[in-house]
């Protein structure tokens, strides 16, 4: 079941109150820079991954951080965040990165873009512990993520059969139509991560708690918009609950002696209304007799 699937969330302080009230062991809280390491510090479950843009920024601060963290992340994309020496040589900036995880008894995750997961993703799945799928800018497009996620977790996993695998989605959309999306994947994932921002708080936490549901069958409109208020367990406030079946309620005692002294009120107002109609029509059928009688 899509449920079953861990969840590796960005951070910031908004959320970090809502992770800790809702991870389980297996979850990430993931911070996507250096930078914002001590939003880590609050957290109380699950794994914590810091993700870096270059093998030597890993290698210079981690001496000093390895004790703040579970997992290292390497976001490996063709951009100018990124290290052209390290976009030159995609696969042995990965086993660099390999060897600094091993060294210091760390998993290492990789998010590379598009392009390097599909060209070089075969290659690299066999260094990384967890490969995380880009599909944010186009998950409007579901077709185009299935074509593009199902194949490759195959070959992925024919690398590397240990290989821990996500797809990364935006909060932004519909929250229901996403959720569907990623149920129909959810045999070819091991996991989902959550790319977040501050503005859309809301909509992370509508994300992990529909994700987190039993089954999609379960899954209703409650948070299909991004705005939708959320309470401190997950529910929509804006929604009332679902509708009991008329046939799921019990009668209660009061109920039915009201019901059987209406059913007498009208019972007794029908009778009176056909005497009188009977006796008026008696009357005019008298009458008519009489009127036929002189005007004949």
């Amino acid at each position: 079941m899509l449920a079953n699937l861990w969840i590796d969330m960005g951070l910031n302080p908004q959320l970090t109150d809502w992770f800790n009230r809702n991870a389980r062991a297996d979850d990430i809280a993931r911070v996507d820079h250096v930078s914002l390491i001590d939003t880590l510090n609050a957290v109380t479950v699950g794994r914590k991954l810091v993700v870096f843009k270059s093998v030597a920024d890993a290698e210079q601060l981690l001496p000093t951080l390895v004790d703040r963290l579970d997992i290292i992340g390497y976001n490996l994309e063709h951009g100018p965040g990124n290290r052209p020496d390290e976009i030159a040589d995609p696969v042995g900036s990965v086993i660099r990165m390999r060897d600094l995880a091993n060294r210091y008894g760390k998993q290492l995750a990789l998010g590379p873009d598009r392009e390097f997961a599909l060209n070089y993703g075969v290659l690299m799945a066999a260094y990384v512990d967890v490969f995380v799928l880009q599909v944010q800018r186009v998950q409007e497009q579901p077709q185009t993520v299935r074509d593009f996620v199902l194949p490759l977790t195959q070959q992925l996993r024919l690398a590397n059969p240990n290989l821990q695998i996500s797809v990364q989605v935006r909060t932004e959309g519909d929250v229901v139509a996403l959720t569907v999306l990623l149920d129909s994947m959810k045999d070819s994932l091991d996991g989902i991560s959550i790319l977040t921002s501050p503005e859309t708080v809301a909509v992370a936490q509508a994300l992990g708690a529909e994700v987190r549901r039993t089954g999609l069958a379960q899954v209703t409109p409650s948070f299909a918009t991004p705005t939708a208020a959320v309470a401190p367990n997950g529910q929509s406030v804006n929604n009332p609950p679902p509708a009991t079946p008329m046939s799921s309620v019990p009668a209660t005692p009061w109920f039915c002696a009201g019901g059987l002294l209406m059913a007498g009120i009208l019972g007794g107002g029908v009778l009176i209304a056909v005497l009188v109609h009977a006796l008026r029509r008696n009357r005019f059928s008298v009458g008519g007799r009489r009127a036929r009688s002189e005007y004949g």
